[in-house]
């Protein structure tokens, strides 16, 4: 959501109905989060998978958790209770939402009012998601979706912020913005202004860490590894990491950041 403002922070449609931007209709539809943020996701975590026997199927895009923590690929337009995540919250991420809305209609609520549908990284989160109460034990919506919409800068991010009943035109292979911020399909051998933008040049450094702490100390607790992060950030700063740098700890396909080392010590396998 964060583009979305500064194209309508940016941009002005005086007299302009709708503009280009760089989103077209590819061949091959995957499965993808509706959280789009890369770093929100650790090596091969937005991979993870808990499809039983038989699905997908083909022809049913939107994704649901079972109670058991299976998933099951229904249709985007069938109504569910859904669970949504926020990042504000460590102690209560996933939250269960008891209103029955259709799979876009949930994702637009937990975006206005929390972070965005739940994502899946691994099986700890799997298993606390499945956990949650729900009435009547029935399926919930999540946020893995399938569609074949690409953009054409190469980039694999997953965001979508289309008009409540688009796309509807399996002609139609490219998307144009409306002044409202929305996104429709429209048939690329139209005439459209359109929105072009420079890319800010992205540096990901990895850096491995060992701790010492006391043996009380829980270091899975997410509000410890929060403080950690506070402490190593504070360091790094007063040594030259500019003030906008953004540091997160990554996870292992297990979910944990932090392992024991053979002679007691803490080892950090994942990365920051």
């Amino acid at each position: 959501m964060a583009d979305i403002d500064k194209i309508m922070s940016a941009v002005q449609f005086p007299g302009v109905n709708s503009a280009w931007i760089g989103l077209k209709c590819g061949i091959s539809p995957k499965w993808q989060w509706s959280l789009a943020d890369r770093d929100f996701y650790g090596e091969n975590e937005a991979e993870f998978r808990n499809w039983p026997e038989g699905h997908p199927k083909v022809g049913t895009d939107c994704a649901t958790m079972t109670a058991g923590g299976q998933w099951h690929d229904l249709s985007c337009k069938e109504t569910f209770t859904f669970i949504c995540y926020d990042e504000k919250s460590s102690t209560e991420p996933y939250l269960l939402v008891k209103d029955e809305k259709t799979w876009r209609d949930a994702q637009r609520y937990c975006r206005e009012k929390h972070t965005d549908l739940a994502s899946v990284r691994n099986q700890r989160e799997n298993d606390q998601i499945a956990a949650v109460e729900r009435p009547g034990g029935g399926p919930v919506w999540i946020g893995l979706f399938r569609d074949a919409w690409e953009w054409s800068d190469g980039s694999s991010s997953s965001f979508r912020h289309w008009d409540l009943t688009e796309p509807n035109n399996a002609l139609h292979a490219c998307a144009e913005i409306w002044p409202s911020g929305l996104w429709n399909d429209e048939g690329c051998y139209k005439l459209r202004n359109f929105i072009c933008y420079e890319g800010e040049v992205k540096r990901t450094e990895i850096v491995r860490v060992k701790l010492q702490v006391a043996s009380h100390v829980d270091v899975d607790d997410p509000d410890v590894q929060a403080a950690f992060l506070q402490q190593i950030g504070q360091r790094l700063r007063s040594k030259g990491l500019p003030a906008n740098a953004k540091l997160t700890w990554r996870k292992q396909s297990d979910g944990k950041v932090f392992h024991k080392e053979k002679n007691g010590k803490k080892k950090k396998r994942d990365e920051l």
